[in-house]
């Protein structure tokens, strides 16, 4: 039996399930014994910035389940996630566990994780960088160097770096998220790249509205290890982007139920039928 980690995909990422059984996966296939934890029950209490005494106790109760799980090593998909534990959470908590970014873990073990990579997925692309988390972990330079393992993957280099760790930090600030898209097509059509390719979830689910509007293809680099392995969830969020219409009989209906149609309509449908400015 492998080390006993908790996979920690947060709570932003579960529109994308493909990703989590994916992330899952590829542990497991690399000999960890994994469990997952995430959504509101294991929050990490940075959506309560604004209350301290809310955030304290979201995070309090996050640490303590954690602990209680008796597991070696929470491994963190969410950028937000990770770098609260680290700024916010641990410092009022006692942590009795080691802690790990995702990208970092795959890239500790990608001589065990190589050859579990048998088809080929032949793309040119680019990777979209920020510059925010990479004091936290050098996703810039790891996230490459897995996707390099991918056969038929050749990542291009440019020069572009969004400000920011990631895109949904400017989600109240649309001139500079029109600047990070027009940014991300620049370096696209000067490289001659086939697809733009993510690092984080927040990332992929700004950037699919390029693919969304006919623009470049857009991935996860999850989605190709995923492929590279024969995983073949398929991409709901992408699917759903791309006919927002008819999003809600692709959802169907009992998980509409479960989240509410007047909150799916509210809050989902727009993102849904939301479009880059690239002009």
């Amino acid at each position: 039996m492998g080390e006993r980690i908790t996979f920690w995909y947060g709570c932003n990422v579960q529109r994308h399930g493909d990703i989590i059984h994916s992330c899952l996966d590829i542990l497991r296939a690399l000999g960890f014994d994994a469990a997952a934890a995430g959504g509101p029950d294991y929050c990490c209490g940075t959506v309560k910035d604004a209350n301290q005494a809310a955030a304290g106790g979201m995070a309090a109760r996050t640490v303590g389940r954690f602990n209680a799980l008796q597991r070696d090593r929470v491994v963190a998909w969410c950028p937000s996630c990770h770098s609260h534990m680290h700024d916010f959470m641990e410092r009022a908590n006692d942590r009795n566990f080691a802690m790990t970014y995702f990208v970092e873990l795959l890239h500790q073990h990608r001589e065990q994780l190589k050859p579990l990579l048998k088809n080929a997925v032949p793309m040119k692309v680019v990777l979209h960088k920020h510059v925010g988390f990479q004091d936290l972990v050098a996703v810039n330079q790891l996230a490459p160097e897995l996707l390099r393992l991918v056969p038929g993957v050749e990542v291009l280099e440019h020069d572009h770096v969004s400000p920011g760790y990631m895109c949904a930090s400017f989600a109240g600030l649309p001139q500079a998220l029109k600047d990070i898209h027009g940014d991300m097509v620049a370096a696209v059509k000067e490289t001659g790249a086939d697809a733009a390719v993510t690092v984080f979830h927040q990332c992929y689910r700004e950037l699919c509205g390029l693919e969304a509007a006919g623009i470049t293809p857009v991935y996860n680099y999850i989605h190709l290890i995923a492929r590279a392995m024969g995983l073949a969830y398929e991409d709901e969020y992408k699917a759903w982007k791309k006919a927002p219409d008819e999003a809600a009989k692709l959802i169907g209906p009992e998980r509409l139920a479960k989240v509410g149609i007047q909150f799916y309509e509210r809050a989902i449908l727009p993102e849904l039928r939301k479009r880059p400015d690239v002009s």
